[in-house]
């Protein structure tokens, strides 16, 4: 044996026998890891319940962990890292997700009011109080003291507003509270929207409320086509590199409107309008905080904007791989066709299946992979569109369906199996020529909403569509989601799952 091959085979032997001595070697490392597999081997998931038993049982044996303090006090990043190890290091390995930990117990909020002159008639005296209704709803869903919140009035420029979060709450118009601040002839959009990326740290979520409306000092005369260039130039030039670590959520909502609406080519000049109107509230947080969201308890009925009066559809601007869903094929479903089997070593979780062989009978194959769709602030006609998903591999693999998990899905033998499985994906073979990796990704593409939901020209106030469209969306829409697209791997997609098919 040659002096590098020596040198190399005792690093390779001495990491190996760390990894013994450290996972394996003594009473309370096997009783933290017997913890550890309690907390997450199911759910893949630490969330902050799990963090506090995780700090409970290392403080009680603070002499036996020192590596993973410093000064004192638990050193998260060492932990965490010691967890995704150890579960990467396990058959079948798996990541684990990390909802909430190391931070604040609760995020803290700055909410930003658009108060343009378009704005202002959702709260009106003669509406019907769904749009103060929507918005008091959502802030009193955030957990934790509203105090450490701030609230923020935008138009031509960003406004902390005096009064504090409580107070804004209670206001029963909170445009006439807010009277005065900024100028609502216009709303600059570029630096609300850099404040939203910019300026939302780690523990911190920013909301904004606006109708969503492109608009610049000057309008009278312009081409509206140079106005939505407008739009997508600034999108272009404020969603750069910090999509990467930041998600935006869009939600469309529709309230009743009543006053003044200022059309595109006459900004100081509104038509009387009474009716309904749509608006949007977005938020920005990091990726892992809009993840958070639908999996740490305390946030997920502000999460749940569907319940929110005047609701209507949302969706998600991120990169990539936002979610990792639980997923794991079936060995007894009704719907499977051919032959195959675990490969060895595989307990309660499939993702490789070895000796896959035709249906006798059909002559093709088919398989049921279990996924848990909950959780995701993602529409569930889009979740449930094969359309919306790409599979790659040596063969051809089609989705057939994606369904919901019913009785005759649930037996005892695959019960472990489904795990946190809300739906069944029937896939579809005609043949395996060879081993083979399957990936399948839930596409991120701009919704159809979004096109439904834009007009070109909105002179003809109270018009057919007026109700539900705003003015240019599509155009700002789409120069957001071509930054995200550019920063991401391809075309954006919200998860992915990784499967091994051998013959």
């Amino acid at each position: 044996m040659n002096k590098v091959i020596r040198t190399t085979f005792l690093t390779a032997m001495m990491a190996f026998l760390t990894f013994v001595f450290v996972g394996c070697g003594n009473s309370h490392t096997k009783d933290f890891n017997r913890l550890l597999l309690d907390l997450a081997d199911k759910d893949e998931t630490i969330d902050r319940d799990d963090w506090a038993e995780i700090e409970k049982f290392l403080d009680s044996q603070k002499a036996h962990f020192g590596d993973f303090y410093e000064k004192g006090q638990i050193d998260v990043d060492e932990v965490k890292k010691y967890i995704s190890d150890f579960f990467d290091r396990r058959r079948p390995s798996k990541e684990i997700q990390f909802v909430g930990v190391g931070g604040k117990e609760y995020l803290n909020v700055n909410f930003f009011l658009e108060r343009s002159g378009s704005m202002t008639p959702y709260d009106s005296p003669n509406g019907d109080g769904s749009f103060k209704a929507a918005i008091v709803q959502m802030l009193n869903n955030l957990p934790g003291n509203n105090d450490d919140n701030k609230i923020y009035v935008v138009n031509n420029s960003i406004n902390e507003y005096p009064e504090g979060f409580s107070k804004f709450i209670a206001d029963t118009n909170i445009f006439d509270a807010t009277k005065g601040i900024g100028d609502p002839s216009f709303t600059d959009f570029s630096a609300i929207f850099s404040q939203l990326l910019d300026n939302t740290g780690k523990d911190e979520l920013s909301i904004l409320v606006t109708d969503m409306i492109y608009s610049t000092k000057d309008m009278v005369g312009v081409n509206p086509q140079k106005v939505f260039a407008e739009a997508q130039g600034m999108a272009n030039a404020v969603f750069k590199e910090q999509v990467k670590e930041r998600s935006m959520l869009i939600v469309k909502m529709n309230g009743s409107y009543s006053g003044p609406y200022y059309s595109y080519n006459s900004p100081r000049g509104g038509q009387t309008y009474t009716g309904r109107r749509p608006y949007y509230i977005v938020v920005v947080g990091s990726n892992e905080n809009i993840a958070r969201l639908t999996k740490d308890k305390n946030y997920l009925a502000f999460s749940n904007f569907k319940d929110l009066k005047g609701y209507e559809n949302m969706y998600l601007f991120e990169t990539d791989d936002v979610y990792k869903p639980y997923y794991s094929l079936l060995l007894g479903n009704p719907e499977i066709r051919g032959r195959f089997s675990p490969e060895h070593g595989k307990d309660t979780q499939i993702k490789n299946i070895e000796n896959l062989e035709v249906d006798r009978n059909s002559g093709d194959i088919r398989l049921a992979l279990a996924v848990d769709l909950d959780g995701m602030l993602i529409d569930k006609a889009y979740l449930t569109d094969p359309a919306n998903y790409q599979v790659k591999s040596d063969d051809k693999v089609e989705i057939l369906q994606i369904r919901e998990i019913g009785k005759d899905d649930i037996s005892p033998a695959e019960k472990k199996y489904l795990g946190t499985a809300t739906h069944i994906f029937v896939l579809g073979m005609d043949e395996i020529k060879n081993d083979q990796e399957v990936e399948i990704k839930l596409l991120n593409r701009l919704p159809s909403w979004i096109e439904e939901s834009s007009i070109d020209d909105d002179t003809q106030v109270g018009g057919e569509n007026f109700a539900q469209t705003t003015f240019g969306l599509k155009y700002l829409m789409q120069g957001i989601y071509n930054s995200y697209r550019k920063n991401s791997k391809g075309t954006p997609y919200y998860f992915e799952l990784d499967l091994n098919f051998k013959n």
